[in-house]
């Protein structure tokens, strides 16, 4: 029950920092231009700083050789999650645009900033299990920064382009694999300073959600039907099917372990700030943010408890 009585915590955290972020946006301590700020510190410097320092710990000769099926495990199950995912939003709306929204909700969770702090807050910034949920989740990357971002971008606005990989989370990928793999000696002053933004990672991505939620009329988001389907599909219904399939075909603990913390997540920002950026209206994107971390609070320690109330 150890893993369960820090998932409930650290859940419990992460939500804290939620709140004040949904304060600061509605009491107006903090102007609209901070979100784009934070955002950018997040997407800058915090996240990369959780991938550099985390691969530069882990990522060996010996690791990778060992890990190389989380890679095949977590692709299946992405392309699982896409092939249901055009066939459910075909049911949802008529919208093309929408569609692509919910298509884009229904494929990835929020593996990155909510799944990634909960795996650092429950083993550690520079723990050997970070090390595999990161692994795990780089196919993840790959589609979310590629094929993911270009469905969000309206169709007379472009689309996918190999510029669009070269962004901080994806290339911190490569520079701490390349100083993990050539055993780099850590500079002590280097090091403490990717510990320390790895450290503000969590708390600026939660304030960051409050924020953004924050912005639109609660009763509004409330009232979209389509979000509750997507959000249980999401939050529950795949990640129970796939895994009581990895458990069936006696995976690994610590795959079915990557595997829950990467699609049992709440929905996104993506479908917020994609939209926003190039003239769609972001409401069905803040929605399905609002609903699915709500949903969170109470999905992710009952996905635990029942998947691993062994541990």
């Amino acid at each position: 029950m150890e893993i369960l009585s820090s998932t409930l915590n650290h859940i419990a955290v992460l939500f804290s920092f939620i709140l004040i972020g949904f304060v600061l946006k509605k009491k107006n301590i903090l102007s609209d231009g901070s979100g784009r700020t934070l955002s950018r510190l997040e997407n800058g410097i915090f996240m990369p700083a959780v991938v550099i320092n985390t691969f530069w710990n882990n990522c060996t000769v010996e690791n990778i050789s060992r890990k190389w099926i989380f890679l095949v495990y977590s692709t299946a199950l992405l392309i699982v999650a896409v092939v249901l995912a055009f066939i459910i939003s075909k049911f949802l709306t008529k919208d093309e645009y929408l569609r692509k929204v919910y298509r884009y909700s229904l494929s990835v969770s929020n593996f990155g900033f909510v799944g990634t702090a909960l795996v650092q807050g429950i083993y550690g910034a520079d723990s050997i299990e970070l090390f595999d949920y990161l692994i795990f989740t780089l196919p993840l990357n790959m589609f979310t920064y590629s094929i993911g971002i270009a469905w969000l971008v309206p169709s007379d606005k472009g689309g996918f382009s190999l510029k669009s990989l070269l962004n901080p989370i994806f290339v911190s990928l490569f520079i701490g694999a390349i100083l993990g793999l050539l055993q780099i000696p850590r500079v002590r002053l280097v090091s403490t300073i990717l510990t320390d933004c790895a450290a503000c990672m969590a708390p600026v991505a939660m304030i960051l959600t409050g924020f953004v939620i924050a912005g639109y009329e609660i009763k509004s988001l409330l009232k979209v039907k389509q979000t509750y389907i997507v959000a249980v599909l999401r939050l529950i219904v795949f990640p129970t099917i796939f895994v009581t399939a990895l458990k069936l075909f006696n995976t690994d603990n610590e795959i079915v372990f990557a595997a829950l913390c990467a699609n049992a997540m709440p929905l996104g920002l993506n479908t917020v700030i994609i939209s926003s950026a190039y003239g769609e209206s972001p409401q069905t994107g803040a929605s399905l943010a609002l609903v699915s971390q709500a949903m969170a609070a109470i999905t992710i320690p009952i996905m635990f408890l029942i998947f691993f109330r062994r541990f």
